[in-house]
C-alpha cells in the first residue's frame, strides 16, 4: 500500500548532538486532507506530550498501536521532527548549552500586562521592547508611568519555544481506524484526484 510513497529520514536519537536516522515512507502529502479533518473538531482531542515522549508511546497509550505514531505527526502537520517535536528536559540542556554560548544571559526584554482603573489593557504581556521602555497613561485621576519589562534569558526563551510544542492534537480514539483507512486511500491517489470530505468518515 505505501509503496509508492518518497523515503524520509526519521531520527530516533535521545541526544540532539548525536542523531541517529532511520529511512521511513513519507506519509505528509497531506496538506489538502488536514484542511478537511481540521475543519471537524470533534474528531480530536488536545494532548501535553510529557518529558521525554514520543509519539510511538502516545500513539501505543492512546490507541494500544505504536505503529500509529504516523498519526500523531500528521495530524500536527510535523514533517522535521527533529526541530518540530518537543524536546526532553536533557535534549532541551543539550541544545540549548551547544547553540548559547551564555543561556542565562539576557536575550531581550518582553513587556509586562498593564491595566488602568477601568481594566482596559494598556499594555499587553509578552511583546518584545528595549530594556528602557516606558508607558505613562491616565488612570482616571492621575497619570502613572510605569517601565512594565522583565528580561527573559536565551534558556527562558527556548523553554517557552519547546512548552508550545508540548500542546498538540490527536485523533480521538474511537475515530483513529476510520482516520488510518482514509487517509492510507487518498494518500496513495494520483494527486490530480486527491481530494476528502471528512464527512464521509464513518463515526458510529
Amino acid at each position: 500500500m505505501l509503496s509508492r510513497l518518497p523515503d524520509i529520514f526519521y531520527n530516533f536519537s535521545n541526544s540532539a548532538m548525536d542523531p541517529k536516522f532511520f529511512y521511513a515512507k513519507n506519509l505528509w502529502r497531506r496538506a489538502e486532507i488536514l484542511a478537511e479533518y481540521k475543519n471537524h473538531l470533534t474528531l480530536f482531542d488536545e494532548y501535553i506530550v510529557q518529558n521525554g515522549e514520543r509519539p510511538e508511546d502516545i500513539a501505543l497509550a492512546q490507541y494500544n498501536n505504536p505503529f500509529y505514531n504516523w498519526t500523531v505527526l500528521v495530524i500536527n502537520d510535523i514533517t522535521n521532527y527533529h526541530e518540530q517535536w518537543p524536546r526532553s528536559v536533557t535534549q532541551l540542556q543539550e541544545y540549548v548549552n551547544s547553540k548559547y554560548e551564555n543561556p542565562a544571559a539576557t536575550k531581550h526584554y518582553l513587556t509586562q500586562e498593564v491595566k488602568d482603573a477601568k481594566n482596559n489593557i494598556i499594555v499587553p504581556a509578552g511583546k518584545v521592547v528595549p530594556s528602557t521602555f516606558a508607558i505613562s497613561y491616565w488612570d482616571g485621576s492621575v497619570t502613572v508611568t510605569a517601565n512594565p519589562v522583565y528580561p527573559q534569558t536565551y534558556y527562558q526563551y527556548e523553554e517557552e519555544v519547546n512548552s508550545k510544542k508540548e500542546k498538540i492534537q490527536l485523533v480521538r480514539k474511537e475515530y483513529i481506524e476510520d482516520f488510518v483507512e482514509k487517509y492510507y486511500q487518498i494518500v496513495n491517489q494520483n494527486r490530480s484526484q486527491l481530494g476528502i470530505d471528512a464527512s464521509n468518515m464513518s463515526m458510529a
